[in-house]
């Protein structure tokens, strides 16, 4: 078998799998509609489940502001918002006292706590806001993310069923305002979303991304609360594991909660994904080197290397791509212009690049800390 055809194999295989991804994407997105429908006309509760919103904050996000004022708006009869800071020099600290100060009708709470119990920033942070949390329900959310005002109704909805612990929002990229804000976007709203709802219904692979989940209290008590993940990197998807495996179900919802991304910086980008990839890589081996076929314009690149003859084929299946990744975005927000997904072909062969380090190079570094990246995403410290 000559490179030409393995390489044709391989675009055949990726085109197929993007396809794939796309139907089980908007079938998940349809039925899910419907039945939420359903739901929020006649089976919820009269008085329905306090939540207690965890926003663990470090420093200024993409529209931090806006995003803040989107979670003291929602509509929903009884809920209370907890920020963390690790320290009150956190410039982001004002910005939030000032918006509280705007929304006196909803409860809210500033905590200010430098202890850490692991290498997770991020859980030393819920760690420490978490004893300050009065709800069954609990809602953990990133502070570069802008909530709807139906957001609680929604994703409350869904984690009600005795037999449901946990319940992830689908990701929305928006807001980009430069061009590597703009391949994040798109990579969030095709590649990880669509993977995120065709890997459970398609494989059965469990995949959970915390941007925003909501989880019963008693649930989260069960399996040692948020201490147990302080020394992972994939605490989200690891918590989505463990609630699994202790019997409940684990839903990746198609409640839509946005992720702001206006201005990203290359090395920014390369960061993220580098972390993201050493994450995955470690998780699951095997599922992480699948991965490398998704990346059809790099593998049409290659086909053109090898054989420029078959530029023509290239160029379709480069094509195909866009319009395919056009196609499953369009699912989920329809404010993208076709030509933004121009950039598509150079994001994935960065992608394809940054694909390659965690086999050369397992170290990050996160919130000023140098760590290793080992087996199922455990930190150390590298002295």
């Amino acid at each position: 078998m000559t490179p030409e055809v393995i390489i044709l194999f391989s675009i055949i295989i990726s085109l197929s799998y993007h396809v794939i991804v796309y139907i089980q994407t908007k079938s998940n997105f349809n039925k899910d509609k419907n039945r939420r429908r359903e739901i929020l006309n006649e089976k919820l509760p009269v008085k329905l489940p306090f939540v207690s919103i965890l926003k663990p904050i470090k420093g200024i996000d993409d529209g931090l502001e806006e995003n803040i004022k989107s979670f003291l708006e929602i509509d929903y009869p009884e809920y209370e918002i907890i920020f963390g800071f690790h320290s009150e020099d956190d410039p982001a600290l004002p910005i939030i006292e000032k918006i509280v100060k705007q929304h006196p009708e909803v409860i809210t709470k500033i905590i200010v706590d430098s202890s850490e119990i692991g290498l997770n920033p991020k859980i030393n942070n819920l760690n420490n806001i978490y004893p300050f949390s009065l709800g069954d329900l609990i809602l953990v959310s990133d502070s570069n993310t802008r909530a709807n005002k139906n957001l609680l109704h929604e994703m409350v909805a869904e984690i009600l069923d005795d037999d449901v612990g946990l319940v992830s929002a689908s990701i929305r990229g928006t807001g980009a305002k430069n061009t590597f804000a703009l391949m994040e976007n798109i990579h969030l709203n095709s590649f990880i979303n669509g993977i995120i709802q065709s890997a459970n219904s398609v494989a059965g692979i469990q995949i959970t991304v915390g941007k925003a989940i909501l989880i019963k209290r008693k649930v989260l008590e069960m399996i040692g609360g948020f201490s147990v993940f302080k020394f992972y990197l994939a605490e989200d998807h690891l918590m989505g594991l463990e609630i699994k495996r202790q019997g409940y179900k684990v839903l990746p919802s198609t409640v839509i909660i946005d992720t702001i991304n206006e201005n990203w910086s290359l090395q920014k980008f390369i960061n993220r994904h580098r972390r993201w990839n050493l994450m995955r890589a470690n998780i699951d081996l095997k599922f992480y080197i699948l991965e490398f076929l998704t990346y059809t314009s790099t593998l049409s690149l290659i086909l053109y290397l090898v054989n420029p003859t078959l530029i023509p084929i290239s160029i379709a299946s480069v094509f195909l791509k866009i319009s395919i990744d056009y196609l499953t975005t369009r699912i989920i927000i329809s404010n993208f212009k076709w030509y933004h997904f121009i950039h598509i072909p150079v994001k994935d062969i960065i992608m394809a690049i940054l694909w390659f380090l965690p086999f050369l190079y397992n170290k990050i570094s996160w919130r000023e800390n140098r760590l290793k990246v080992l087996r199922n995403s455990q930190l150390m410290p590298v002295s």
